[in-house]
């Protein structure tokens, strides 16, 4: 294909690295750790530094995906989407609570 710069993913990834680095971690290990976490750097062809700060990354995401994408079963996901398209009459209760929240709302503006 003509007109395409090839490698741009590669070369973003290398402004990214080249941007100026301004925070620190330090963390204390014991010795049995490092040599372990060094270990597994070494399988990867990394340093010690790119090795946790990839893996720490990649828990951090990990976690964050975990916490904020909700996982519903299939039958959970059609009770979901029959509620959405198919919501039950409003309540009196639910009537009121609407009202009420009206008042208030209407009351502050």
């Amino acid at each position: 294909m003509y007109g395409r710069v090839p490698y741009t993913g590669y070369m973003q990834v290398i402004q990214k690295n080249q941007q100026s680095k301004q925070e620190r971690l330090e963390a204390r290990v014991h010795p049995e750790l490092k040599m372990r976490l060094q270990y597994a750097a070494d399988l990867q062809g990394s340093s010690l530094s790119e090795f946790l700060l990839r893996s720490a990354e990649k828990a951090a995401n990990e976690i964050i995906r975990d916490e904020k994408v909700l996982t519903l079963s299939a039958e959970d996901s059609r009770a979901f989407v029959n509620a959405i398209f198919n919501p039950p009459q409003p309540n009196k209760k639910l009537k009121e609570a609407y009202l009420r929240y009206k008042r208030e709302v209407d009351s502050v503006m």
